[in-house]
């Protein structure tokens, strides 16, 4: 079941709860007050990625950061000339 992120205007409470897909859309009971509570778009994000071999938590700013190691920016890699020789080819006469 997925996690879906819902706010009571009552008390002015974000709160999660599990819920069926089929009922996603429906207002839920506020866990402090128990008034209806409105589905709201995640305030958070985060996804998984398998960058270097190792699976990493990717968070919003895209810097990979493993558990307890520190942040690190992943260089950019251009890619390589294809097809583009320097001077002359092999076996060439002349």
């Amino acid at each position: 079941m997925p996690l879906y992120e819902y706010y009571c205007e009552a008390c002015d409470k974000i709160f999660e709860a599990l819920r069926s897909v089929s009922y996603s859309e429906e207002p839920a009971p506020c866990s402090k007050c128990g008034a209806d509570a409105d589905r709201i778009m995640p305030t958070t994000f985060a996804s998984m990625s398998r960058m270097e071999g190792w699976r990493q938590r990717v968070p919003f700013h895209h810097k990979p950061v493993r558990a307890g190691t520190p942040a690190k920016t992943i260089a950019r890699v251009k890619p390589k000339e294809i097809g583009k020789r320097k001077g002359k080819a092999e076996g060439a006469k002349g």
